[in-house]
């Protein structure tokens, strides 16, 4: 990954910050159950097992595009780390 240019190298790495991580986490839960029961409604209700799926997957694949790439709302509480500082070597 160090022979990539450093702009491909930074979307590939996808850092995202805690509070956003945890607040993703919450919504793609949540989205799934939601999910899942709009699906099994709408098979149940239209007798097709195969419109149930297809639309559960479609839903999934709105969900990964929304979730897997590092977007910048994914950055909106970034960690502030203290600076480094140096020992005094006697």
């Amino acid at each position: 990954m160090n022979n990539l240019p450093q702009s491909v190298q930074k979307v590939l790495e996808g850092r995202i910050d805690p509070k956003s991580q945890h607040l993703l986490e919450q919504f793609s839960q949540t989205f799934l159950i939601v999910l899942t029961i709009i699906s099994f409604i709408s098979s149940y209700i239209l007798s097709s097992v195969i419109l149930g799926l297809e639309l559960f997957l479609g839903g999934l694949v709105i969900l990964f595009l929304a979730a897997v790439p590092p977007w910048p709302y994914l950055n909106r509480y970034p960690i502030k780390f203290l600076p480094v500082r140096k020992l005094h070597q006697t």
